[in-house]
């Protein structure tokens, strides 16, 4: 059984304005590229960009569209968004944080190392192959299915040797470190991982409205920081991705820096 979806309930008005906002985002795109399919790319990255969020900071449901408001960059330059990707770092993120409320299954480690696997080769790039093993690294110190863990682990690893000794198909790409791009990507992520420090005093719900450990929600904020800084330096993000990632970091860091300032205001 897969445990790693959530439900949208349409009753939330949260949830209706991020759906219409993807809609009216994806028709802005179409119009401006003059391509359909690059307009719906551009609208499911608005909408991916929101899912991030509120699994790096699910008590604050505004930080999330102030991230999706960022990520409309992409309207101003459109080349391609690899969704997939995207879905592969939010199942990551759940399979740590637990955030659906559901007892993690066999089938949740097994069908996302199968997606691993696939964007490896299709990719031509191993890095992701390595992030997996981080993730179930953080799974392990969770206490979570820690047998499956270590079983992906193990065949993660194991393709990674027999790719290097026979085909070396797979390959880590580099990046020019002195470059600004290359500097800001590394700033945002440095102050990402300062902001979750202070993210999780707050109590965190599942969805099952029960309280999320601690540990698991702090783990996964580091995984998703981890996993941006490594697909960027060793697997040859595109720029539109980019935007995303950077774009769910500075949402919740914006959105956490300003509360803090309207709540001292207020008091004093």
């Amino acid at each position: 059984m897969f445990t790693l979806g959530r439900k949208m309930d349409f009753s939330y008005k949260t949830n209706q304005m991020i759906v219409l906002s993807s809609v009216l985002a994806a028709a802005t795109g179409w119009m401006l590229t003059s391509n359909v399919l690059s307009g719906v790319y551009i609208g499911f990255g608005v909408f991916l960009t929101w899912a991030l969020v509120r699994e790096l900071d699910p008590n604050h449901e505004y930080s999330a569209f102030l991230a999706a408001a960022f990520s409309l960059l992409n309207l101003l330059y459109y080349e391609s968004v690899h969704l997939l990707v995207v879905v592969w770092i939010l199942l990551l993120m759940r399979i740590v944080n637990g955030i659906t409320g559901k007892e993690l299954t066999t089938f949740d480690i097994f069908s996302v190392l199968g997606l691993t696997i696939y964007l490896s080769f299709n990719n031509g790039n191993s890095i992701y192959l390595m992030i997996v093993v981080l993730a179930m690294v953080f799974s392990i110190k969770t206490g979570e299915k820690t047998r499956e863990a270590w079983v992906a682990i193990a065949i993660s690893i194991g393709i990674v040797a027999v790719d290097r000794v026979f085909t070396n198909y797979l390959s880590f790409n580099s990046i020019d470190y002195s470059n600004a791009i290359t500097l800001f990507v590394n700033a945002v992520l440095g102050l990402s991982l300062i902001l979750f420090w202070f993210l999780p005093k707050d109590e965190t719900k599942d969805d099952r409205g029960n309280s999320v450990n601690r540990f698991k929600r702090v783990a996964s904020q580091i995984l998703y920081s981890a996993t941006v800084f490594l697909l960027f330096v060793f697997g040859g993000v595109s720029l539109n991705n980019l935007v995303i990632y950077l774009s769910a970091v500075l949402g919740a860091t914006i959105y956490f820096i300003g509360g803090k300032i309207l709540t001292r205001t207020r008091s004093n």
